[in-house]
């Protein structure tokens, strides 16, 4: 009867750390659209229609070590652009002034900074192309030997910033 016992919490322990290293990681995002400083005409003077332009602020929080495999905004995959961020909190200061925005509280977790290639993923992966059709942005890495998907719903809006 011990053993059964024993058996039972170490399953247990196994499942929960298990689910603790998915849950080990956050994801911050963030949306700016870019408004056009100079209008585009045509030969014969009409407006000629831009779609729209955004920034991303991207930013994965973990205390394991992860590697970001693809990054989907609005159901493109792209290959991400990984930079390492030194400290913490992260704040966003808008040209035109304002209160500063902070993007990442202060953590004492590994935090990356992910922005998305001009490179899309010719063969993405079908679980973060079905994910992207109910979320605005997947986060799919790998940490210790396995895959994981992050997701966000709708990714938070900055302020537009107006080119000039």
């Amino acid at each position: 009867m011990k053993q059964f016992y024993f058996l039972l919490v170490a399953v247990c322990i196994s499942i929960f750390s298990l689910a603790q290293t998915e849950g080990a990681s956050k994801i911050y995002g963030y949306r700016q659209k870019v408004l056009p400083g100079t209008i585009r005409v045509d030969e014969n003077g009409r407006q000629v229609q831009r779609n729209a332009q955004y920034n991303y602020f991207i930013y994965l929080a973990s205390s394991n070590k992860v590697t970001p495999a693809e990054v989907w905004i609005d159901g493109e995959a792209y290959t991400p652009i990984v930079n390492n961020v030194s400290t913490t909190p992260v704040e966003y200061n808008h040209p035109n002034g304002g209160k500063p925005k902070i993007l990442v509280p202060k953590t004492s977790r590994t935090v990356l900074q992910l922005s998305p290639s001009l490179n899309k993923i010719q063969e993405p992966s079908q679980k973060g192309k079905k994910l992207s059709k109910k979320n605005e942005l997947v986060i799919i890495y790998k940490g210790s030997g396995k895959l994981y998907y992050k997701t966000v719903s709708k990714l938070d809006q900055l302020a537009n910033l107006d080119m000039q």
